[in-house]
């Protein structure tokens, strides 16, 4: 977004956190798409799931795909496809950082409104956790802390750029603090 992304917010914290570590962040990206448009792409095309991700061998991949939480799918379907995700990052000998979502437009998450909604209805969410949990993959759950703003006073849409989908400055930090948690130590 024009806020700024929640990836260089992280990597800035990281760093400081762990400053004798040598860190490279590369962010692939692709708007409006999620992981079956990523894993559909063929070689040669510009977002080539081997190609730009598996090839380049990372040490740790994090990922979020908001997009997913709206596919219209069977559990089996995107356990499937996770699962073929996994395994192609055991391959190269990556690490895996699973990301929630941040909320959305209420209606789009079946919500009525922006209190009492701790738990992320969104049944893709629920999956993240369940498998990251039985898959032994890190988890950082940012979704939980954006579910928790109503009992700050924070209505969680004043926190997105655009008041539907597209976190401001705020909202990234959300997202950069969920994977911070996972690190141990003192930020100084």
């Amino acid at each position: 977004t024009a806020a700024g992304r929640f990836q260089p917010l992280f990597l800035t914290r990281l760093r400081r956190r762990f400053p004798q570590a040598r860190i490279e962040l590369v962010t692939e990206a692709w708007p409006g798409k999620n992981t079956v448009d990523y894993l559909a792409e063929p070689p040669g095309s510009g977002r080539n799931f081997v190609e730009k991700v598996l090839a380049q061998k990372p040490d740790l991949i994090l990922s979020e795909f908001v997009n997913d939480a709206s596919l219209r799918e069977s559990p089996d379907e995107t356990r499937a496809r996770y699962e073929r995700i996994r395994g192609a990052f055991r391959d190269i000998g990556a690490e895996w950082i699973l990301l929630t979502p941040h909320y959305v437009k209420p209606d789009w998450m079946g919500l009525e409104r922006q209190r009492d909604i701790d738990d992320d209805p969104r049944p893709y969410v629920r999956f993240l956790r369940e498998f990251a949990r039985n898959n032994q993959i890190a988890l950082a759950d940012a979704s939980r802390r954006y579910g928790r703003l109503w009992r700050q006073g924070i209505p969680y849409l004043t926190l997105m750029e655009n008041g539907i989908n597209h976190p401001n400055l705020a909202g990234h930090q959300i997202l950069a603090d969920s994977l911070l948690a996972l690190f141990p130590g003192d930020c100084p």
